[in-house]
């Protein structure tokens, strides 16, 4: 499931999503790997720029302590989306109805 995080803070609000929290929560890593030095993990980050909203916000990042104590003092908003409904398979819709076609005489038939 996804959330909607709106930043209400005056200011640009940066989340370092570390791997110990967001990636375990996940359930997947989702950091950046470093060229070099044994190929160093980064963690990934979230940005939120003033009174924007960004979508699609995977519900780990809730497990983030900073995400999470933004949210407490109000500096951040947390609007959870429902999850959405699988595409319905056109065997579950209804047939449509068989409309009755009026005969119609062709041009030049008498």
């Amino acid at each position: 499931m996804s959330v909607t995080l709106t930043n209400t803070l005056g200011r640009l609000v940066t989340f370092l999503l570390p791997h110990e929290s967001y990636c375990a929560a996940r359930g997947a890593c989702a950091c950046g790997v470093q060229p070099g030095r044994g190929g160093r993990r980064l963690p990934s980050s979230l940005t939120l720029a003033t009174g924007v909203s960004l979508v699609d916000v995977p519900e780990a990042a809730l497990s983030v302590p900073a995400v999470a104590a933004a949210i407490r003092r109000g500096e951040v908003t947390l609007k959870r989306q429902a999850p959405s409904a699988p595409p319905s398979s056109p065997s579950l819709l209804p047939a449509p109805e068989a409309s009755a076609r009026v005969s119609r005489k062709k041009r030049g038939a008498s």
